[in-house]
């Protein structure tokens, strides 16, 4: 079983000395987009990002400086985003740790499939950024089906924790034999049940931490889940889909 998350907006380089951080697997393809980007100004980037001056100018300056060495962050500890925040990877034990490197997978619009403790640099590249590298018309159209094919040689099992920006960069390409579980979190509020943002990030932090903290690596010990106020809805819940309500 392997769980994939999103990525988050926000990053901080640790300077904390974490040893052993592995190379990314798509490094290449990750050298690629680099030197796309590196080609755009920075008004460019400000329209395809769809940011402001500073971010914009933060941006073109981390890409300038980006390094492909394994000197960098652990990608678990780098971003800073809602989920990373209740994921809290800084406190796993060494146990935890080698579990989490066998089993969570972080998706990024520029690296690709990416392992919790793989090195790397700050950046911005949402998935669906509008950028073309090598007459793609998109990230999803250059990625294909390469971050899937990553995923499924290591386990066909895969637990969904990613937002639809990044979980349809993997769908298309499902085969008979995957089982592709999307994890939903729901709020009854108002007569309706109801999906919120920031509180869906949250508990997806607190999933992979469920998961990591337990060492699960079967999906019917999902189900126990029971953070932030949500518990399993069986009656809600499919074979694709495990639903869980407060």
């Amino acid at each position: 079983m392997i769980a994939i998350i999103s990525p988050a907006l926000t990053m901080k380089e640790c300077r904390e000395n974490y040893i052993d951080l592995t190379i990314p697997c798509q490094i290449n393809k990750v050298k690629e987009i680099v030197e796309k980007i590196k080609t755009l100004s920075k008004e460019e980037l400000k329209e395809i990002m769809g940011v402001n001056d500073k971010i914009a100018e933060l941006n073109k300056f981390r890409y300038e400086h980006i390094k492909y060495d394994e000197y960098g962050t652990p990608a678990i500890i780098s971003y800073t985003g809602t989920a990373y925040k209740s994921i809290n990877a800084s406190v796993f034990n060494k146990d935890e740790i080698e579990f989490c490197k066998n089993h969570i997978r972080i998706l990024s619009g520029l690296y690709g499939v990416l392992k919790p403790y793989d090195s790397v640099y700050e950046y911005r590249l949402e998935m669906k950024t509008k950028i073309s590298i090598n007459n793609s018309k998109d990230l999803y159209d250059y990625f294909g089906g390469s971050l899937y094919n990553e995923l499924v040689k290591e386990d066909r099992e895969i637990i969904n924790l990613c937002s639809e920006e990044y979980s349809k960069v993997i769908t298309p390409y499902l085969k008979d034999g995957d089982k592709f579980i999307t994890c939903s979190f729901k709020i009854y509020k108002n007569g309706t049940l109801k999906s919120y943002s920031t509180d869906a990030k949250s508990t997806r932090g607190l999933m992979v931490k469920y998961i990591v903290e337990n060492k699960i690596n079967n999906k019917e010990f999902l189900k126990y889940f029971k953070e932030n106020g949500y518990t399993f809805n069986e009656s809600l819940s499919t074979e694709i889909e495990y639903i869980f309500t407060k």
